[in-house]
């Protein structure tokens, strides 16, 4: 692992690539991250989806992430380039996440250039069979979905939301574990000028050749880890992975000791 606290500015990678986070109010390693991310030269941060528990276009969800939200911004603002691939905890995303977030969202892909290999990023959902999930997608996507948030408040939306991601959460732990990428949802995706496809969704850091594809994923962000993909300039792509608790425990425990001093 070549990243430290401090992000040494040796050879910095020209792209991050993250997902997965699955922000609860803006706690965890991510906002760390970020600030490591401010100390360095500007490049391209592209989030594939799956940065909130979940998202809905109002000023509580605005509240809730801002500790997140201003530090996007404050990228932004410092020259950085910022892309959120929605994910399906973005799905009733739009201008209002745009705006606070400084992003420019995209669905259901990225394409970008990293030398002269053909990157795109895409969330993953669709590269696996689930049904279920596929008519939910198409229900919030829906011009209907769209009236019924207009007909009802936001702390009503926020309620179905809450909801929806406790029947999620009661799943077995390990329920990405048995999910599959399906090789020719890999070979549809893939289609057209790609050479590397990066995904995430189901919460796994690999590489793999999937159906004649390049596939790396991303990798999520449980508890105090961040895991996340680097790019060069000259195509190359790696996985990192830290432990932002293991990083920060002397700062933690220096704190304590100047509180008890």
């Amino acid at each position: 692992m070549t990243l430290s606290p401090t992000l040494s500015a040796s050879a910095p990678p020209t792209l991050y690539i993250v997902g997965d986070i699955h922000l609860r109010a803006g706690e965890g390693p991510f906002p760390v991250f970020l600030d490591l991310l401010a100390r360095r030269a500007p490049a391209r941060l592209v989030i594939l989806g799956d940065l909130f528990d979940y998202w809905l276009e109002t000023a509580d969800a605005v509240a809730r992430y801002a500790p997140v939200l201003d530090r996007l911004r404050a990228l932004t603002a410092a020259g950085w380039q910022l892309d959120l691939v929605r994910g399906n905890r973005e799905m009733a995303a739009g201008r209002l996440l745009a705006a606070t977030s400084g992003c420019t969202l995209h669905w259901p892909r990225l394409d970008l250039r990293l030398g002269a290999r053909r990157v795109r990023v895409v969330h993953g959902d669709r590269l696996i069979t689930d049904p279920g999930y596929r008519a939910l997608r198409a229900w919030i996507g829906s011009f209907w979905h769209g009236a019924w948030q207009l007909l009802h408040p936001a702390a009503v939306q926020d309620l179905v939301a809450r909801w929806l991601r406790r029947g999620s959460r009661s799943q077995r732990p390990n329920a990405y574990r048995v999910i599959s990428v399906d090789p020719r949802r890999a070979q549809a995706a893939a289609r057209g000028p790609c050479d590397t496809l990066i995904a995430g969704h189901i919460h796994e850091q690999w590489r793999r050749t999937i159906g004649g594809v390049d596939l790396l994923l991303v990798g999520d962000w449980p508890d105090s880890i961040g895991q996340w993909i680097e790019g060069h300039a000259d195509g190359r792509l790696v996985h990192r992975r830290f432990d932002f608790a293991e990083a920060l425990l002397p700062k933690v425990l220096a704190e304590r000791a100047a509180d008890h001093g």
